[in-house]
């Protein structure tokens, strides 16, 4: 008996794995949109400025922000609307915002090379005193500021489009007396673009450069990571998206941008909006933006006094960072594919993998529960590619790692990328269950 069951359990060691799926992948070479340098972006609440958050000497911080970047940085969230201008304050007190404190900001923005859109409290303030603070800010800050963002998401607040209209024309004239050839992102409203076409219209000749949303799935209390992964093929991201591609296209506004943007509103969840599923998820909905000719999104997190932010790309102890999370992984992956147009791909031979390029590079996004090898058909044609695979041992796991490496609290990142052939345009790729793979070509 015992001889019995050794053979088979040898036989059986000796069996052959599941094999993977076979799936082709064909990247389109016509494209329509261009993806920039700034496209993977972060959104913080304004309040850190005056926490000092921001702070150039903070070292592992700024080569976490150099990894991903150089990219662009929205300061707004609910507490721009809460957080008060001090123009003779000391700094360094999170309920205000001080000269002292916008010299942090752009200390960090110059050590990180990242640009900046600044946001000015809308709702308890008034134009005065807003275009006093876009008068220091714009001095200090200089060439990387980008835009000022007047309030946060002022649907919540403002009943209609009119009285909203008004709202904005008396701050920006304000601004912009004090500001010469000063630059706005807006409406930046909430989970909606009702407002977008008309602000678009009648804003586009008032200094408007981003014609801003802000969009997530659901409320926390509703995440799930199989409708997570839905989200980016029905529902809010991708009718929203539409819109502002609508809305951007016909009325001349430099770009339109999601500027704030995450899965779960009120912070996310545990277990969902920190785990590989959120990773894959981002780089969906990066690819649905791009798409539809967006010039980018800004993942929100940090810390916040209103809720823990589950979602946050980089994880914070205080002010000091302590590590990155899933959404950081799927921007760090989009980054590494560089600059270049934007292609789509069809995907045949599976229902739950996506695909699109970059240049001539390619992205295989495998949600399934198992293992595809994937036959690409790249733009153009290259000689060899190195393939980064971002990877976990499951979905719902926070022990992600990309190219065979994680990326450490002070920004330590070693990727180990294989090396494949490629005859013309075509290559061959092994995609794990529930992982992403990108193809930089050469």
């Amino acid at each position: 008996m015992r001889a019995v069951v050794a053979a088979l359990l040898i036989a059986l060691s000796a069996a052959p794995a599941h094999a993977a799926s076979e799936i082709t992948v064909r990247v389109d070479p016509a494209s329509k949109s261009e993806v920039g340098r700034d496209f993977a972006g972060f959104s913080y609440e304004k309040d850190r400025v005056g926490a000092r958050m921001f702070n150039a000497r903070n070292a592992g911080l700024v080569r976490l922000f150099r990894l991903l970047g150089p990219s662009l940085l929205r300061i707004g969230g609910n507490l721009v609307d809460m957080t008060t201008w001090n123009p003779d304050g000391p700094g360094g007190r999170a309920e205000e915002v001080t000269p002292a404190d916008v010299r942090e900001l752009a200390l960090f923005a110059k050590a990180t090379g990242w640009k900046v859109v600044y946001g000015i409290n809308l709702k308890t303030n008034t134009p005065e005193k807003a275009a006093d603070e876009a008068e220091v800010a714009a001095r200090t800050l200089g060439g990387d500021l980008v835009a000022f963002e007047i309030g946060n998401e002022p649907n919540v607040y403002v009943k209609t489009w009119p009285e909203y209209e008004a709202l904005f024309t008396k701050f920006a004239d304000a601004i912009r007396t004090r500001v010469p050839g000063a630059k706005f992102d807006g409406p930046g409203q909430a989970n909606s673009s009702s407002w977008a076409e008309d602000f678009a219209r009648t804003q586009k000749d008032r200094g408007v450069n981003i014609l801003s949303t802000h969009v997530y799935i659901a409320k926390n209390t509703e995440a799930d990571i199989t409708k997570m992964l839905a989200s980016n093929s029905s529902g809010r991201l991708p009718t929203i998206s539409a819109a502002m591609q609508k809305a951007w296209s016909a009325n001349g506004i430099p770009q339109w941008r999601v500027t704030e943007a995450n899965n779960y509103f009120h912070g996310g969840a545990d277990g969902v909006s920190n785990v590989q599923a959120a990773a894959l998820w981002s780089l969906d909905y990066m690819s649905g933006v791009a798409a539809r000719q967006g010039a980018g999104i800004n993942f929100h997190g940090g810390t916040s006094t209103q809720f823990p932010l589950h979602y946050s790309p980089i994880r914070y102890d205080g002010l000091n960072p302590v590590g990155v999370q899933a959404v950081y992984y799927g921007e760090l992956l989009w980054k590494l594919a560089g600059p270049g147009a934007y292609h789509a791909a069809s995907v045949t031979g599976a229902d739950a993998v996506t695909a699109w390029g970059i240049g001539n590079n390619a992205f295989v996004n495998n949600k399934s529960a198992g293992a595809v090898t994937a036959t690409i058909t790249l733009p153009a044609k290259a000689r060899h590619a190195r393939v980064y695979v971002l990877t976990a041992p499951k979905l719902d796991s926070k022990e992600i790692t990309l190219a065979g490496s994680a990326v450490g609290k002070d920004g330590k990142f070693v990727p180990r990328p294989k090396t494949v052939k490629v005859t013309g345009t075509t290559t061959r790729v092994d995609v794990p269950a529930g992982s992403a793979v990108l193809v930089v070509s050469r």
